[in-house]
């Protein structure tokens, strides 16, 4: 079959020609469509409470007080999966 749009040979059950992206026929079924709520206040609040976090930590250490490795470790494995998350 030719393309209508460009006139190139294509097979005959494309649904799109492959040098122009034409439509070779007619939509059957609409997209779905996103249902999906809006979080933007999501990545804000992971923010947040990041900084607050390794602010708490910061001032532990700073007062003297040990924290524990595990606890700077949750941290950091935190800022990834935060910085992760907001990549999206």
């Amino acid at each position: 079959m030719l393309c209508k749009d460009c006139d190139t040979e294509i097979a005959d059950n494309a649904l799109i020609c492959y040098r122009c992206g034409t439509a070779t026929q007619e939509r059957v079924h609409e997209p779905a469509s996103d249902t999906r709520p809006n979080r933007r206040w999501a990545p804000i609040a992971l923010t947040v409470l990041f900084v607050l976090t390794a602010g708490f930590f910061g001032w532990q250490a700073a007062g003297g007080r040990e924290v524990a490795p595990s606890a700077w470790l949750m941290l950091a494995a935190a800022g990834v999966l935060l910085a992760i998350r907001l990549r999206r």
